[in-house]
């Protein structure tokens, strides 16, 4: 007969290797929204099965989404539109400067949305 710690310490290894992975792709993740226009945007996120349609007035707001390729629609600064497509599996955060800010050097791992002239 095996070691029963051997046997418990594989358990322990596959329940933790198995939680971190699933839990991204069958849960939600958290989806927050910095807008820092002085107007609302809009936000269109399609996926296979999966579709959120968000308005977000000037401050932060965070969504419960499911986790997926997204085809993404981002309205703002007038009637200027950005077209992406987002892989969202894990937490993630879009930020929509001032219109026609330049880039922060502290928001490296932060998606900024650009709604350029």
């Amino acid at each position: 007969m095996k070691n029963p710690k051997s046997i418990l310490l594989l358990v322990l290894l596959f329940v933790f290797i198995f939680s971190s992975i699933s839990a991204p792709y069958f849960g939600k993740v958290r989806l927050t929204v910095r807008n820092n226009t002085n107007a609302k945007v809009w936000i269109k996120l399609e996926a296979k099965n999966a579709f959120y349609y968000l308005r977000v007035e000037p401050g932060a707001e965070t969504y419960t989404i499911k986790p997926a390729l997204y085809k993404a629609t981002f309205w703002g600064c007038g009637a200027k539109k950005v077209l992406r497509k987002l892989d969202i599996h894990t937490q993630f955060r879009f930020v929509f400067p001032v219109c026609n800010a330049a880039k922060k050097p502290t928001e490296k791992n932060i998606l900024r949305i650009l709604f350029n002239k």
